[in-house]
């Protein structure tokens, strides 16, 4: 692996640079500590620290070539990245740039938040988690746009996305994300669809597979952040309200405010957004194709907390489907104290 010093000039730790898909930093610690290294900033040795404590989680769950990560630390301004560049298959995590597009169709008076739209059949699909807060969309049902963003996000509403598929024009959508710079993320197809449905899907225009990098999915959520996207604060409001939390957040404070979106299609798992940690905010996105939601639960608690101490033994963790029933009930009861109320 290279690093350079102040006077730029390459640094060799080891006979050859490291060349393998993580490239790990462990050449440049010592029993766990950064080696003397002149002229080489603190940020630098935390971020190098950081890395190598991911790269070791990776390596040990034996997901070495099933996962793509970046971060970057808010306050600081450096980052993390592992395979950052690889396009996946984005699952429900598409649903992010939807809420984008809606927005600015907003802003410009091509749609209004409070009209309804009817359900029609051919996008009714099943969905992550049914809410009580939300009306069932069923085919023939009226919901408003907010409605429908909302539910999207909160409850990752496949249904939602589809129905906002057809409002807003996929097309438009991407290319939105173009001119937000996000040159490698299309948008353009809807989720679990029937094999009619899906036959029906191919013959709409600008139908074509979905796809992202966490790299891009990360420079959205830091154009939102700095507020670079009208409404960012909005936007992120609905980003925090989500309830599924079986990643990011799983293992995380539980006051920690987190606005993020996550996307599950088996064995595709990914989780991203802002995490709110106080005093050094980060930027986290985690896509894996290894079939457990635990490992982005464990990069994020070794994101938060910058180590691996923190993590007990691997033993494949709580059961997602445990974690969901939880969750469940959690929102049931959330709703119960508000009519309550």
């Amino acid at each position: 692996m290279l690093v350079t010093n102040s006077n730029t000039q390459p640094i060799i730790f080891g006979e050859k640079p490291l060349t393998n898909a993580l490239a790990p930093v462990s050449s440049l610690l010592n029993n766990g500590s950064i080696q003397t290294i002149p002229n080489i900033s603190g940020n630098e040795i935390e971020r190098l620290g950081l890395q190598k404590n991911l790269e070791e989680e990776i390596i040990s769950l034996g997901a070495t070539d099933h996962v793509s990560l970046y971060y970057k630390n808010i306050t600081d301004g450096y980052e993390v990245k592992i395979n950052a560049e690889r396009s996946w298959i984005p699952a429900s995590m598409v649903k992010a740039f939807v809420v984008i597009e809606a927005f600015r169709q907003k802003r410009l008076r091509i749609i209004n938040f409070d009209s309804r739209v009817t359900v029609k059949e051919e996008n009714v699909a099943p969905t992550e988690l049914e809410l009580t807060d939300y009306q069932p969309l069923r085919a023939g049902v009226k919901a408003t746009i907010r409605e429908l963003i909302e539910a999207m996000i909160d409850q990752s509403d496949n249904t939602a996305y589809n129905t906002l598929m057809d409002v807003l024009d996929r097309r438009n959508i991407t290319s939105t994300l173009r001119r937000l710079g996000l040159n490698n993320t299309v948008v353009g197809e809807k989720l679990s669809l029937s094999d009619e449905q899906y036959a029906l899907d191919t013959l709409v225009p600008g139908r074509q597979p979905n796809k992202t990098t966490a790299e891009d999915v990360a420079h959205l959520f830091a154009l939102l952040e700095k507020g670079k996207i009208e409404n960012s604060d909005e936007i992120l409001s609905i980003f925090k309200n989500q309830k599924l939390k079986t990643m990011i957040p799983a293992l995380l404070p539980a006051n920690v405010d987190i606005a993020h979106k996550t996307g599950r299609w088996a064995p595709y798992y990914h989780d991203g957004g802002i995490v709110y940690k106080i005093g050094e905010p980060f930027i986290l996105v985690v896509f894996t194709d290894h079939n457990d939601p635990n490992i982005i639960a464990r990069l994020a608690k070794i994101s938060y907390y910058k180590t691996r101490d923190v993590l007990g033994i691997y033993t494949s963790s709580v059961p997602e489907m445990v974690l969901e029933i939880f969750h469940k009930a959690v929102s049931m009861f959330e709703h119960i104290g508000k009519n309550k109320r």
